[in-house]
């Protein structure tokens, strides 16, 4: 696994972006690996450009901006960071014995006389929907460059047609010597069913009660019930505090509500200086819980522990523990949630997991 990052990151959002959410695949390959390479705290595998193919005109789902011009501009090195990102996350839930060929991925260039600001306009949430069935969403999928390290916006937009995730990438960077806008238009798919198959398929045989003791004595604790985020996420744990609350495909938007089978939630915690960060997410069997957790153990290091010690899985609960190079990390399952959580040090861990009810 190879880690690119252009600025520092701190522990909760290097752990953030390496734990597997629960999200639907969409909402992680457009928002994750997307929105999340723009602010530059992610993990891919980046593979030539030319594994993309660039055509000559918009896709019919995507309307046309009135002025835009067909261009052989070059495109960015940023915009070639996000092209290649989407397409290695298209797989990024395979293992190294698996397939991992990408569905397909296209760009198409533009110029145009109008600014940056003009295309975020044009290219709304509503049109977007009402033109070409895009997913609606109440927030903003645009950001701009200059928060991020760049120069220009970028939006994004994501939906399923007939089981294939489509997600869709404009970024719209100006030319300030040639007093034009360049717009690069990126769509990426994958096949949903497929996709989730191999996180599926390392999941066999029956889920057994654990024999023995897991780390932190979880299987002696009550098991999680519910959707209530207060009682799952509590506001206190011991000496830590909840500070913040959030949409793992929407960070700094606060989540009223978990679904099943839904997008994630991460919450920090805070005493003093030290800090927790806790994803969590409610899947709709133990089974695919569990096909989290390995994808957990697959993204942190190669293959599930055999270890008790540290890792267990079919079983109830199951659980992995690493001590990962950013900080020690641990995950697990209770039925069908998925908890896991990070800090800086192994006693700040302990210290929490001492003390968090489930």
């Amino acid at each position: 696994m190879h880690v690119r990052r252009s600025r520092s990151c701190s522990k909760s959002e290097w752990f953030g972006q390496l734990d597997i959410s629960m999200s639907k695949i969409l909402a992680t390959i457009v928002f994750g690996a997307l929105v999340f390479a723009i602010t530059s705290c992610h993990i891919a595998r980046f593979i030539d450009d030319q594994k993309l193919k660039k055509v000559g005109d918009l896709w019919s789902d995507v309307p046309r901006m009135e002025g835009l011009a067909p261009s052989e501009a070059e495109m960015p090195a940023f915009v070639k960071i996000l092209m290649r990102t989407a397409l290695n996350n298209l797989w990024r839930l395979n293992k190294k014995d698996e397939d991992r060929t990408p569905s397909s991925g296209d760009w198409v260039a533009f110029a145009t006389t109008k600014s940056p600001d003009d295309v975020k306009g044009f290219y709304t949430n509503e049109r977007m929907t009402s033109f070409g069935s895009w997913e609606a969403s109440k927030n903003s999928t645009c950001l701009n460059g200059s928060e991020h390290g760049f120069s220009g916006v970028g939006c994004v937009f994501k939906k399923i047609v007939n089981n294939r995730g489509i997600g869709l990438l404009i970024v719209a960077a100006p030319d300030n010597e040639k007093k034009q806008t360049h717009v690069f238009f990126v769509r990426v798919e994958t096949d949903e069913t497929r996709a989730a198959t191999p996180a599926a398929n390392t999941q066999k045989g029956e889920i057994k009660a654990l024999n023995g003791t897991a780390p932190y004595g979880i299987e002696k604790r009550p098991k999680p019930a519910g959707l209530n985020l207060d009682e799952l996420l509590p506001k206190q744990v011991g000496p830590y505090t909840r500070t913040l609350l959030e949409k793992s495909d929407q960070r700094g938007v606060t989540p009223s509500s978990i679904e099943i089978e839904g997008n994630s939630v991460y919450a920090t915690y805070r005493a003093g200086s030290k800090e927790i960060f806790v994803e969590f997410a409610i899947a709709a069997s133990a089974e695919n819980a569990q096909a989290t957790l390995d994808n957990a153990a697959s993204e942190t290091s190669a293959d599930f522990p055999t270890d008790p010690r540290v890792g267990s899985i079919r079983t109830e609960p199951s659980y992995l523990k690493r001590n990962h190079e950013s900080g020690p990390f641990y995950a697990w399952t209770r039925g069908n949630y998925y908890f896991s959580a990070s800090a800086a040090s192994e006693a700040d861990l302990d210290a929490f997991m001492r003390s968090f009810p489930y």
